[in-house]
């Protein structure tokens, strides 16, 4: 048999739980936000886990007494799941910005002919453009390759690689794609080969910024407490009159990470926000 973890919190708390959770056993969550159900209230995500009986019971009992759990803890037996079609109830074209939009590999959407097509098999990495954050730097991408254009460009935990491929089809002059996690990495590298894009882009597995490259656009989609916590790494990869696009960042925790980025002469230049969830748009 099948089961889910539901685990209701506040935005605030998420990442604790998460970890707490994960270091118990847990392989991974579905996040849902208002941005995906409407029928979630701002400032909560629920996080959803699958498994066996076994091997989600024992996370029922840890789970509620966490601090920001909002309700008791729901253990539901569900029916099988092909993950495989699941996505694709989910995933469907998006136009994100005046010259990107994001198609599921297995779609047909047809676009103006100024639009570039993102085409991308999400697997179980993060980043089909549907979430805000990533809708976002899509964004961000789009408006400062218009202004002053992208040049050499880095993705800090790169995911699906969608952040990566936008950049290329925008024009970027070289781009490098990290991520810590080697699934996302296969993941995205699945995506460059389907697009026939593999030699444009440099891969890494790493857990932490190259601290040796300047780049003229940074973008780090990740979450406020990491991009905090590597706050020097990332502010030593900017270049002269570079750009640093920093999202994953809820709008109650934007001063706390524009603080951390201050002191390493990166000032605002835009501040973007979609619901609860901010892009913090420094230049150096």
């Amino acid at each position: 048999m099948n089961y889910m973890l539901c685990v209701r919190t506040d935005a605030q708390h998420t990442d604790t739980i998460m970890g707490q959770l994960i270091l118990a056993g847990a392989q991974g969550f579905e996040w849902r936000d208002q941005s995906i159900d409407p029928a979630i209230a701002d400032h909560e995500v629920q996080l959803i886990t699958y498994g066996s009986y076994q091997e989600l019971q024992h996370l029922v009992g840890l789970a509620t007494p966490l601090e920001g759990v909002l309700e008791p803890v729901s253990l539901l037996e569900i029916d099988p799941i092909d993950w495989a079609e699941a996505w694709k109830e989910y995933f469907k074209p998006l136009r994100i910005s005046p010259r990107l939009a994001v198609i599921p590999s297995w779609e047909k959407a047809d676009m103006p002919n100024h639009v570039q097509v993102i085409r991308v098999d999400p697997g179980s990495a993060f980043g089909t453009g549907q979430h805000a954050t990533t809708a976002l730097c899509l964004r961000a991408l789009d408006l400062l390759q218009a202004e002053q254009g992208l040049g050499s460009v880095v993705d800090m935990g790169c995911g699906t690689g969608i952040l990566g491929i936008g950049a290329h089809l925008l024009g970027a002059d070289r781009i490098v794609m990290i991520d810590n996690d080697p699934l996302a990495i296969s993941v995205a590298q699945s995506n460059l080969n389907e697009l026939g894009l593999s030699t444009h882009f440099d891969l890494h597995c790493l857990d932490q910024p190259l601290d040796d490259q300047r780049f003229d656009t940074v973008v780090a989609n990740i979450l406020a407490p990491v991009l905090i916590q590597h706050a020097k790494a990332l502010s030593k990869m900017v270049a002269p009159n570079g750009c640093l696009l920093l999202s994953g960042i809820l709008t109650r925790q934007i001063a706390e990470v524009e603080a951390a980025y201050s002191v390493f002469d990166l000032h605002r230049r835009r501040l973007n926000c979609e619901g609860e969830w901010a892009l913090l748009w420094l230049e150096r």
